[in-house]
């Protein structure tokens, strides 16, 4: 069997009947989408992709930007880019990648056009994660390192599994959706800091849609495109990568949502600042010491850790999200790392400018330098210089939200109703969530996203 074949028969002839812990964490990961893309709305890369495609298309879904209706495919770009603009969306941990902020705007846009039900959505989001997960077992950290930006490499082919699930492709329709998305796949880490990294998620939901809906109407692709000559193994693999055979290995093991798990994200900012936080905020509170008496932070991280956080001296919002100095600075002046900590107004805080050249960032030689994701060897060591010479230290493995240290129900409520704050007034935001918990027992999903547009 190829990989591909084994791919789309997972896709098509897995069970449909999950386990409760899956079927719960795939409400968690919508609801906690849906957070993010109300708080991504106004974001300017959601608007000018909004504003661009409103020109050539009108549908029945609807795009949470302009609050028109439009066809699944645009509706799916723009809110997977609004989803993603903030870097508040989750983390595939094993793939490095942003996996709902593609997947949840994907299948609900294709929802709303096919009338599909809540729990369809959810089946087909927990296919996604599936082979999400079973493409990261074959090729990641080498793929990832090498400078690929996963959310759109690998979210790509996962999103058309996942909208074949809810179109109900068999196993070979599946396998031409598969093989088509990854024609779509790209996506440089360069792009980190600046307005097309969301936009990757919104071109690898809106090519899920494109790449079930061809394969559907019998669009022909690779009958193999993940092994031998010209595949993807030859074209983005790097040394060290496991291989495809191993994906295959994956998909008998337990579902994605289950194990490793959705890292659903504490703050809105790059998941490699979240370590460096939770430890600046954790010898904060235990010392009661002050940003005034710190002198200096020496942050020991992975070779991803710094090379992700590439920017020193953050110049607007997505640079900032992607500052490990402008996260420490916001985590110790204000004592949070919060949507407001990621404005221009924060970033001309003249607190926190001042605190950005405290902040060093070292290697360290202890981690391993191609890290197996989702290991337990990711980790973040802080050491705080104060005022005097004394110093305190603490390390932190598993960051808040975390599948290992797994955000409260209550918890993501407060980020939902944090991110509609300023977008839905407090009924309608009570409305919102009470609807998206709903979801599982819907017969189709437009109430649910109904009530996530502002009146």
């Amino acid at each position: 069997m190829t990989i591909t074949t084994a791919l789309a028969r997972h896709t098509a002839e897995a069970s449909r009947i999950w386990p409760a812990e899956v079927q719960q964490s795939a409400l968690r990961a919508v609801i906690d989408t849906c957070a993010c893309m109300i708080a991504g709305r106004n974001d300017a890369a959601a608007r000018t992709i909004s504003a661009t495609l409103s020109r050539w298309q009108s549908g029945t879904a609807v795009d949470l930007v302009s609050l028109e209706h439009t066809a699944a495919p645009w509706a799916a770009m723009v809110n997977a880019t609004a989803a993603h603009a903030l870097d508040y969306d989750d983390v595939l941990e094993t793939a490095a990648a942003h996996a709902s902020a593609v997947f949840v705007p994907a299948l609900l846009a294709l929802a709303q056009e096919r009338k599909a039900s809540g729990a369809q959505v959810l089946d087909a989001l927990a296919i996604s994660f599936d082979v999400m997960n079973a493409l990261a077992a074959a090729v990641n950290y080498p793929h990832y390192s090498r400078g690929w930006h996963t959310t759109l490499t690998l979210g790509a082919p996962a999103a058309a599994a996942g909208c074949a699930r809810l179109l109900g492709l068999d196993t070979a329709g599946a396998a031409r959706a598969i093989s088509t998305a990854t024609s779509f796949s790209s996506g440089s880490k360069l792009q980190f800091g600046t307005q097309m990294k969301p936009t990757h998620a919104g071109i690898a939901a809106q090519a899920g849609i494109l790449a079930a809906s061809f394969a559907e109407q019998g669009l022909t692709a690779a009958p193999e495109i993940f092994e031998g000559p010209w595949s993807f193994e030859t074209l983005f693999g790097a040394e060290g990568m496991p291989g495809f055979r191993v994906a295959e290995e994956r998909l008998k093991g337990p579902p994605a949502l289950a194990e490793p798990g959705a890292w659903i994200k504490a703050y809105p900012c790059c998941a490699s600042a979240h370590r460096p936080i939770d430890a600046m905020l954790h010898l904060r509170q235990s010392s009661g010491t002050a940003a005034r008496d710190i002198e200096r932070v020496d942050t020991y991280v992975s070779t991803v850790v710094q090379k992700n956080l590439m920017y020193e001296v953050p110049r607007d919002e997505m640079e900032g999200r992607f500052s490990l100095n402008h996260c420490l600075a916001a985590a110790a002046c204000r004592g949070s790392a919060d949507l407001a900590d990621f404005t221009l107004e924060a970033l001309a805080d003249p607190e926190l400018i001042a605190f950005w050249p405290k902040v060093f960032m070292h290697l360290d030689p202890e981690i391993p330098a191609n890290l197996a994701p989702a290991s337990g060897e990711e980790r973040c060591r802080l050491r705080l210089t104060l005022t005097g010479g004394r110093t305190l230290e603490h390390t932190v493995v598993f960051p808040s939200g975390h599948p290992q240290a797994p955000m409260s129900d209550a918890d993501l409520a407060r980020k939902f109703k944090d991110c509609a704050t300023g977008v839905l007034a407090p009924a309608a935001t009570d409305a919102a969530l009470d609807g998206l918990l709903s979801l599982p027992h819907a017969n189709d999903v437009d109430a649910a996203l109904k009530a996530l547009v502002p009146s």
